[in-house]
């Protein structure tokens, strides 16, 4: 009997009521130390978030929380029945049920997927506890052992018990030398194991089932049987194993051709099949796993059913059934076991590690792009071909995607802070794999055969009975059960003599024998017929009795019957209502988290906007203080200035009274009453001045009297003021210097004024050049001397010249108008700063009818750096002069201009 995989069929495009999401799973490691800090915390039953490290080198170096949400979630003390109960349970019930399904872990190397998959002899993981789960359902309908047989094109034939018993006497009962004993197939464990008790009670009653377990994996791209028995040669041992290939049978279902399908009868059976295949999977060491897992392992359960005949006590047979595609039903279960993904750069790989992680990456990667396909094809509408066949991992489990079973996945997570960059990606490819849609499995394990429902239980019920009351399988004889024969056999009937008597005497009592047999015989075939006709009339009795009663059921299950359609259809109504409910729920649970994050990245950008806002009036009322403290200091130092103004003008006035007194009475006697200047300064002796001639001819005489200092640079803290209102981030130092002597001007043949030669250091002055009167026009007019290569500074402190006049080159006619002279130097100082020096003078008419200079002063402008606001120490000695000021003051000191007396002498 040959069959098929269900009933599948070529699968169609289903609408969104018939599809269902791939439903994904997370389960998080528990950490080794607790004092580690963590990346993934979960705040709910089906919520994860996402906690990046504060040196995460993110896109655009920003770091930010994520959330994630799950079918379910599973926290670090989530044991493995929880987990299996939830994820895997269903799975089984389908199976069960005729439906196929398929469970796959993934993640990164080391977050736990072969442990939820394995687990341990006292914490048993999903594999053994489907196994146990199964067994547990079928226990009591399992067929004989080989009534099922695979055909190696996966499907499955069904035997009679005849051929099923020669077939367990060629392979148990006769000793096979060349198969290993299931001692040594068994996995030694540290304890016994655990075995899980939980049972499935939708088993159809009607069925035979049978189990089968395969056990491949896929390394490098490859197919390997791990169950196949390897030739073994004395001298080169074992051969390597084969690689497999993959196929697609009469129903276009995918499988691995050739591979060995071991049928078992116990969950102990099947888990010393897996360990057997578990010693040849590949494993290796790394630097992030002691075993990491080389290859992809799928385990898979084939779990085979047949109705029985209609006395309930065998598979039935090809004459009973009535089409081809009922005749057996295949339900496969597809545990599979991830390789984790790697990046060289972690695991420290080489060689054939380095290979084998490039091929678990590159599988890895066409799944995913089969699942976006997938999804793309789903929401847009598109008929993009998805890439199964770059893979054989995708290509062997094509028919899950195409919607022949269920899909679920477990993502399993390290919460180390170091696994973060690997665990985002994984987030993400769970998060797109949650949106593909699955079309829902139509297999079923419901034959329709027209035979009685219960025909097992009735059979089972029978034995009981059999059991308890043995004359009901054994009637009690008939009054005279005879042994139907005619006598002894006749003796000798040849005879000797005529007078052989014995011989007559044994014929005569033979038949005589026979005679009265044949009366007994006679009248026991009476008796058994009337015993017949009463048993006959006592089962009429019964047969109208049974008919009645058999009307009376038939009346109450058509009632039944129409219930049970009114109640399918409101069932089917209200899977419809709960599929749109659900649809609904997912979009609204799908706006919720889409709102959530607009609605947190809203509270960050506030949040932000918030901290500026704060550091701006933070800073807004630090400047504000600045400034009140500013204009305080400003308007005390401008009060002070006005006195000195004042004051200065006081003096000036006494020094041009003073100049005027010396020139009238120049060979009288000394005033009388000293003037605010003599009596705040003391006599200085007159020395000789110094004559200088310019390139232009141009005799400058500089007298030492004339270019006495006028006293200390004073402190200037408006300048400080007026530039920080200007934004400038440095202030400018100005100091008014008298100039001490004429060897004193730095760099003067630079700027045309040489010096004479010893016999004319006098100047020749006209004595009469006060009497110039100023109503005449002749006020006091600047003449500027700047060199063409003078760098501006454009600073706040600029000389005040009413009337000047600009020249490059000193020519004789530029001094006729001319009162004042000034001119500009600029050199470096010590620290590479410019400092701009103004030498100033008064133009003196000479007797020659020229003009003489007489250099008096020597402002200095420099600008400098604010600094720090020091005080100055308590612990600074008041006797240091050079330590009376703070830095503050020296650096914001300037020089107010001010003119003492100066006198010239015509020698």
């Amino acid at each position: 009997m040959k069959s098929q995989r269900g009933k599948s069929q070529r699968k169609q495009a289903a609408s969104p009521s018939q599809s269902e999401p791939v439903e994904v799973y997370c389960r998080i490691r528990p950490i080794d130390d607790p004092g580690d800090t963590v990346c993934v915390k979960p705040i709910g039953d089906s919520l994860v978030q996402l906690i990046p490290p504060e040196i995460s080198s993110l896109r655009n170096g920003v770091t930010k929380e994520y959330q994630y949400t799950f079918r379910q979630v599973f926290d670090e003390t989530a044991s493995q029945k929880a987990v299996f109960d939830q994820t895997a349970l269903p799975l089984v019930e389908d199976l069960v049920a005729g439906k196929n399904g398929l469970l796959f872990t993934y993640g990164v190397t080391g977050s736990g997927k072969t442990y939820t998959m394995t687990g341990e002899p006292q914490d048993q993981g999903i594999l053994p506890r489907c196994l146990d789960v199964l067994f547990n359902s079928i226990d009591n309908y399992q067929a004989k052992k080989y009534v099922f047989r695979p055909d190696r094109m996966n499907r499955f034939e069904v035997q009679t018990e005849a051929d099923a018993m020669m077939e367990r006497q060629r392979r148990e009962i006769m000793p096979n030398l060349t198969t290993p004993s299931k001692a040594s197939l068994k996995r030694p464990e540290s304890g016994e194991r655990i075995c899980d008790p939980t049972k499935v009670d939708t088993v159809e009653e009607d069925n035979n089932y049978a189990v089968f377990v395969s056990y491949i994996e896929i390394y490098n791209n490859y197919v390997y049987d791990l169950l196949e028995e390897l030739p073994y040669n004395s001298i080169t041992g074992y051969k390597p194993p084969q690689t497999k290939i993959l196929r697609t049978d009469s129903g276009d279902n995918m499988y691995v051709h050739n591979c060995t399908e071991v049928e078992v009868k116990q969950s102990q059976d099947a888990i010393d099949v897996f360990y057997k295949g578990q010693r040849r999977r590949k494993v290796a060491h790394t630097a992030l796993n002691a075993e990491s897992s080389r290859s992809h392992s799928v385990f898979n359960i084939r779990l085979v059913q047949a109705p029985l005949d209609e006395r309930g006590e065998e598979v039935v047979q090809d004459d009973v059934m009535c089409y081809d595609s009922e005749k057996i039903c295949v339900s496969q279960l597809s545990l599979v076991d991830l390789a984790g993904s790697e990046r060289s750069n972690r695991t420290k790989n080489s060689g054939d590690r380095l290979k084998e992680a490039g091929n678990i990456n590159q599988s890895l990667m066409v799944l995913r792009n089969c699942l976006e396909v997938l999804r793309e094809n789903q929401k847009t509408g598109a008929s993009k071909m998805v890439p199964y066949r770059d893979s054989r991992l995708t290509h062997l489990f094509k028919n899950f995607f195409d919607g022949d079973g269920k899909v679920r996945m477990i993502v399993c997570v390290n919460p180390k802070m170091t696994e973060y960059d690997e665990t985002i990606h994984v987030m993400k490819f769970a998060e797109m794999t949650q949106e593909v849609l699955i079309t829902k499995s139509q297999q079923s394990n419901k034959f329709d055969l027209g035979l009685t429902p219960g025909r097992r239980h009735l059979h089972e019920l029978q034995l009981e009975n059999a059991v308890a009351s043995p004359e009901i399988l054994n009637p009690p004889p008939l009054p005279s059960m005879l042994d139907f024969t005619f006598g002894p056999p006749f003796p000798l009937l040849e005879m000797v003599s005529p007078t052989d008597d014995v011989t007559t005497r044994n014929i005569i009592q033979c038949l005589n024998e026979r005679i009265r047999r044949r009366q007994e015989m006679s009248l026991d075939f009476e008796r058994s017929c009337t015993f017949f006709r009463s048993q006959l009339v006592e089962f009429e009795q019964d047969h109208k009795v049974t008919k009645s009663r058999l009307i009376e059921i038939e009346d109450k299950y058509s009632q039944k019957e129409k219930l049970f359609t009114k109640m399918e259809s409101k069932n089917k109504k209200l899977e419809r209502k709960v599929d749109e409910l659900s649809k609904q729920l997912k979009d609204m649970e799908r706006e919720n988290q889409l709102l959530g994050l607009q609605v947190q990245d809203k509270n960050w950008k506030i949040q932000a906007e918030k901290n500026n806002f704060d550091k701006l009036k933070a800073d807004f009322r630090n400047r504000l203080q600045m400034n009140n403290m500013a204009w305080e200091k400003n308007l005390e130092k401008a009060r002070r200035q006005l006195e000195k103004e004042a004051e200065n003008q006081l003096d000036e006035r006494d020094r041009k009274l003073e100049m005027l007194r010396d020139i009238v009475n120049e060979n009288d006697l000394p005033p009388a009453t000293p003037s605010r200047a003599r009596m705040r300064t003391a006599p200085q002796p007159t020395p000789k001045p110094r004559t200088y001639t310019n390139s232009a001819g141009i005799q400058t005489a500089i007298s030492e009297t004339d270019i006495t200092s006028v006293g200390s640079s004073t402190i200037a803290s408006s300048a400080r003021a007026a530039a920080g209102r200007a934004g400038n981030t440095r202030v400018t130092s100005r100091s008014t210097n008298r100039i001490p002597a004429a060897k004193s001007i730095p760099n003067l043949s630079q700027v045309g004024v040489t010096p004479s030669s010893s016999k004319s250091r006098q100047p020749v002055v006209n004595p009469r050049y006060h009497r110039r009167s100023k109503s005449s026009g002749s006020a006091e007019q600047w003449l500027e001397h700047k060199p063409a290569d003078i760098v501006e500074t454009n600073t706040i402190f600029q000389p005040q010249m009413t009337k000047k006049k600009s020249v490059t080159k000193l020519d004789v006619k530029d001094t006729k108008t001319a009162t004042k002279y000034v001119l500009t130097h600029q050199e470096q100082d010590s620290s590479d700063e410019l400092v701009t020096k103004l030498i100033k003078g008064d133009v003196i008419p000479t007797l020659g009818g020229g003009a003489a200079v007489v250099f008096h002063d020597v402002e200095t402008l420099k600008q400098v750096s604010p600094g720090s606001r020091k005080r100055r120490s308590p612990t600074t000695p008041r006797y240091d002069p050079a330590l009376q000021w703070t830095d503050t003051e020296e650096r914001c000191s300037v020089a107010l201009e001010g003119h003492k007396r100066s006198r010239t002498t015509n020698l």
